[in-house]
C-alpha cells in the first residue's frame, strides 16, 4: 500500500466527511429501556449501500483501474453509517489519480446541497442521468466527481489528484470515462 503525504490525506479525508457528512440525522434524546436483562438482543439489520468493491474485477480493469491498489474504506467513509466506498488507482505505472466508488442510502438531491460542491453540468449515463461535481475550495481543478441516483440511494466517483502529481489529463474527462465504463455495474 501506498504512503500518501498528509496534504493529500487531508484533502482524501475532507471528501469523504463531506461527503458522508450530507447523511441525515435523528432528532430527540435516547433514552435507556425500564428493564435490563443480561440476555442479548438481536437488532434487525436495516438496508445496506451497494458495495463498490463488488463491481467485476474484468470491469475495473478495463475502465484503466489498478485492481492490485483496491481499498475498500478509503478514508473510513463506513465510518459513516449508511456509506460504503472502493477506491482504485488510475492503471498507469505512476498514475496521476485514483478514482473513489463511494454509495449511500442518500439521495443526489441531499449531497447537492452541500456547500462544498460547486454543481456541473448534467450527465447521460447510459439511460440515467448524472451529475458532474467539483469541489468547492482549493481542491476546485484538482478533481471531479459524477454522482447519479439509484433506486436505494446514491453512487459518487470522485477521481482525485495523487500528492504532487501533475495533471496528465482533464480530471472531469477523465471521470466521465470511468463513470461509463462502471454504469452498468451500478445498482438500478
Amino acid at each position: 500500500m501506498r504512503v500518501m503525504g498528509g496534504r493529500r490525506f487531508a484533502a482524501v479525508c475532507a471528501s469523504a466527511l463531506v461527503l458522508a457528512g450530507c447523511t441525515g440525522s435523528t432528532q430527540g434524546t435516547p433514552a435507556a429501556s425500564e428493564s435490563s436483562s443480561p440476555e442479548s438482543t438481536t437488532v434487525a439489520a436495516g438496508p445496506e449501500p451497494f458495495d463498490p468493491c463488488t463491481i467485476p474485477k474484468s470491469a475495473v480493469t478495463a475502465s484503466g483501474l489498478d485492481v492490485s491498489t483496491e481499498r475498500p474504506d478509503f478514508a473510513g467513509i463506513t465510518t459513516h453509517p449508511g456509506w460504503k466506498g472502493c477506491t482504485w488507482d488510475g492503471v498507469a505505472q505512476k498514475s496521476w489519480y485514483y478514482v473513489a466508488v463511494l454509495s449511500s442510502l442518500e439521495s443526489i438531491d441531499e449531497l447537492l446541497l452541500s456547500p462544498s460542491f460547486v454543481r456541473g453540468v448534467d450527465l447521460k449515463l447510459s439511460e440515467r442521468t448524472a451529475t458532474q461535481l467539483r469541489h468547492a475550495d482549493e481542491m476546485q481543478f484538482l478533481g471531479c466527481a459524477v454522482a447519479l441516483n439509484t433506486d436505494d440511494g446514491l453512487i459518487v466517483l470522485d477521481l482525485q489528484k495523487k500528492g504532487s502529481r501533475d495533471l496528465e489529463g482533464e480530471p472531469c474527462t477523465e471521470v466521465n470515462r470511468h463513470a461509463a465504463d462502471l454504469e452498468p455495474f451500478f445498482p438500478t
